[in-house]
């Protein structure tokens, strides 16, 4: 009896034994397509290194267009540097001219003519200097000749060395004064007399007015001027019937 009991215990024991090994046994796995796990992984790559902050808006390529834009200022502002004519508005059709100047002192001279948009003497190359604007005479681009007021701010307009102070004016919109006399303890302001012949400074008016206003025009504005030996004669004009 004791022998059977015995040998019982031994075969449960063997059989637990076997039972455990097999459940150790790892199970066989599928094959793996490495082709297609690979194709899998590189697209999820791709993907997650691509970020949104990488897609510009319409907005800030705008933004920055015209940031860039070699017109535009640090402030936003368009550039006035270039090639214009000058013209006084209270004098239709004229033009500020660099042609009659004395040699020896620089003093312009008949400084208002009729526009004409093929002399190079009516011309100003414009030069900006921080908040201060620079007129050089184009005629005179090889001498570096801009438009500046006389000593001691007398009234008197001439050509000067660009890089003397008084070639310094100060543009408010229509209004050109003068960064030199308002240094020296004057206010100034450019204008034209009334013939509209000369230039002057005008140091004694509180108020704006239409002969200190200025504008700057390109040239094919001025080509656009109608003078009264182009207009139209009185029997080309229609005629209104009652």
């Amino acid at each position: 009896m004791i022998i059977r009991l015995s040998y019982l215990a031994s075969a449960l024991s063997l059989a637990a034994a076997s039972k455990s090994s097999k459940s150790s046994v790892t199970a066989p796995t599928a094959p793996v397509d490495t082709a297609k796990a690979g194709k899998s992984a590189s697209v999820s790559v791709s993907l997650s290194l691509s970020p949104k902050s990488d897609k510009s808006s319409p907005t800030d390529a705008a933004k920055a267009a015209k940031s860039s834009s070699p017109n535009a200022s640090k402030s936003g502002k368009s550039s006035k540097t270039g090639e214009y004519f000058m013209a006084p508005f209270s004098c239709p059709q004229k033009c500020i001219s660099g042609q009659n100047y004395e040699l020896s002192s620089h003093i312009l001279d008949d400084a208002v003519n009729v526009c004409d948009a093929s002399n190079a003497y009516q011309m100003w190359k414009v030069h900006e200097y921080g908040t201060f604007l620079k007129f050089e005479s184009v005629a005179h681009n090889d001498e570096g000749m801009c438009l500046a007021v006389g000593e001691e701010c007398s009234g008197l307009l001439g050509l000067a060395d660009c890089n003397d102070p008084e070639a310094k004016w100060f543009e408010t919109g229509g209004q050109l004064l003068s960064a030199s006399c308002w240094n020296q303890g004057t206010s100034a302001a450019l204008s034209v007399d009334v013939t509209c012949t000369d230039l002057t400074l005008d140091s004694s008016s509180s108020d704006i007015t239409t002969s200190q206003t200025f504008m700057l025009l390109e040239s094919d504005f001025i080509e656009s001027i109608i003078v009264p030996s182009q207009a139209p004669s009185v029997s080309l004009a229609p005629t209104v019937t009652p």
